[in-house]
């Protein structure tokens, strides 16, 4: 009898796991096991293995989900960005074996070992092997939908608040993307994007971008017969001081979508330094003003609670963006800032927002110039400290 494998799929792990069956797939190692794609928890059975992947924010979520099914006959495999920032209380969690960082290859060696029967119920972390990405596509047989692809893995930039801090980024070949997209048109989907952190820097250097490469990715894509073309948009942001007018003449030349999505992050220069933004705020309106040019609406998002984050500060934000807002065609969605374990500011407290912050905030979103993604991003990050008090108060005391 064949052992169980459970990738335990949420909204919001769903593009992770077929980058990693096809690791799997690609030699007939899947066939060694049954897997299972399940969207629900089930009931364990003897020699289980249940599989996660997730973000700080959903660590709650995940532990009492552990609590329920974990015994000592069943493996609880976890990876992702949370794990991959804090190993200790994700071992605290309950798992057996942890991945770190990339994980296609390690993912690989581990599915060997356990085919091997070599794999016991005991603490064991995988650490991030050399690999190439070009040798793996977000392609199994036991999703029916294709993830976009992801064309650029890492960011120059390492901003303070952010997970996606490799030095030098790699970028996807386009042998790699064509062999995707023909995947994707037999298929038959209607719509492609990308995940990019800054999709203007791909296949260039830090702060600039490289117009062949960006010219070659969008006409390999429009040879084919998508009905949608997506780039520059979530998943595929730009950063504020990447674009310029040629960047932009290619997408309206090439994309379908009508807006472009740049991460503005704050509207006080001395914070947007602080956070190793690499922009400042003029930045941003020229971004804005070339986007607006270009026949497209300028989505901003920023983030608001930063540690020892003042009114004045947010009054400089606010300011920023009712001015932005009177000149330009733009949205504007806030985001409440969370401490992502492995990022520079993770050990620090979310600033309270006072009922000036708050007050403003919500009259911007009732005068139409704001999205209040903000409201329940604070939910999340009040019920995830209430939390780890509660649960795990030696983590806790390490927060400022």
């Amino acid at each position: 009898m064949k052992r169980r494998i459970i990738f335990r799929v949420f909204p919001f792990n769903q593009l992770t796991f077929p980058i990693l069956l096809n690791s799997w797939e690609q030699k007939n190692l899947d066939l060694e096991f049954d897997i299972i794609i399940s969207d629900k928890i089930i009931k364990p059975q003897n020699g289980d293995i249940f599989i996660y992947s997730f973000m700080t924010p959903f660590v709650p979520l995940i532990f009492e989900e552990i609590k329920a099914i974990n015994n000592k006959n069943i493996l609880i495999i976890g990876g992702g960005p949370h794990i991959t920032g804090n190993t200790d209380l994700s071992y605290d969690m309950g798992f057996d074996i942890l991945f770190k960082g990339n994980a296609e290859k390690s993912f690989f060696n581990f599915g060997v070992e356990l085919s091997n029967n070599t794999i016991k119920k005991e603490r064991k972390t995988y650490y991030p092997e050399i690999f190439d990405i070009n040798d793996y596509l977000p392609v199994s047989k036991y999703f029916k939908t294709l993830p976009p692809l992801e064309i650029t893995r890492g960011c120059y930039w390492n901003c303070k608040y952010c997970q996606t801090n490799i030095n030098k980024p790699f970028n996807r070949s386009f042998d790699s993307i064509k062999k995707y997209l023909d995947i994707a048109q037999e298929k038959k989907l209607k719509r492609i994007n990308f995940i990019s952190p800054s999709a203007f820097e791909f296949k260039s250097e830090m702060g600039k971008i490289s117009i062949t490469n960006l010219t070659k990715l969008l006409k390999l894509t429009k040879s084919y017969d998508f009905n949608f073309i997506e780039y520059g948009i979530f998943p595929s942001e730009i950063r504020p001081n990447s674009i310029n007018i040629k960047g932009l003449e290619l997408l309206k030349e090439f994309v379908s979508n009508k807006r472009i999505t740049i991460g503005a992050q704050s509207g006080d220069d001395k914070r947007l330094k602080q956070l190793n933004r690499g922009h400042t705020i003029n930045d941003i309106e020229n971004a804005i003003n070339l986007i607006n040019q270009s026949n497209f609406i300028a989505n901003i998002d920023f983030i608001i609670g930063y540690p020892d984050e003042t009114d004045y500060e947010r009054k400089q934000t606010f300011d920023f963006i009712n001015y932005l807002h009177k000149t330009y065609k733009i949205k504007v969605q806030f985001h409440y800032f969370f401490p992502l374990s492995g990022s520079k500011l993770q050990n620090r407290f979310p600033s309270k927002l006072s009922s000036y912050a708050r007050d403003t905030l919500l009259k911007m979103n009732k005068d139409g110039i704001i999205k209040n993604g903000w409201v329940q991003n604070e939910i999340d990050a009040n019920n995830y400290f209430k939390w780890l008090k509660n649960v795990f108060p030696q983590y806790y005391d390490k927060y400022l």
